[in-house]
């Protein structure tokens, strides 16, 4: 994300061969570590494959939606365990402030905004790494 953008590349077709182990990796990393399989898939697709960003990204986010349903299914028997005006408020505020995001974002250049976003995620890995080895 630091890098500009690869945009003489066309994009590469995913074999088949590599998607099905990949895709095992990146979601046994995303079981055992606990992260966010986008921190490792879009990565992947933009650098390996040529994939534009908002494609990479287009891709994750709906790979989490599928995830988070299936959760959502699967756990069905606990539904009536769930305060439902707390996942009510989260999904209206994120809606909103993702609504007005988006409308500030076109005033703000592109490489400033992909470097901030790669910045911002460095802060929370080392945040992430002081917390578990200096404060647990």
């Amino acid at each position: 994300m630091l890098r500009a953008p690869v945009s003489e590349q066309s994009e590469k077709k995913i074999p088949m061969i590599a998607l099905v182990p990949l895709s095992l990796v990146i979601g046994s990393m995303t079981g055992i570590f606990g992260i966010g399989g986008g921190f490792l898939a879009i990565p992947i697709l933009v650098i390996f494959f040529h994939t534009p960003q908002i494609k990479a990204a287009g891709t994750s986010l709906f790979i989490i939606a599928i995830n988070c349903l299936t959760a959502l299914i699967g756990r069905q028997s606990l539904w009536h365990e769930i305060d439902w005006k707390i996942p009510v408020l989260i999904s209206i505020s994120a809606i909103t402030i993702s609504i007005l995001g988006s409308h500030q974002s076109s005033k703000v250049p592109t490489a400033i905004l992909r470097k901030s976003f790669a910045f911002l995620l460095f802060a929370i890995a080392m945040f992430s790494v002081v917390e578990t080895w200096f404060i647990s």
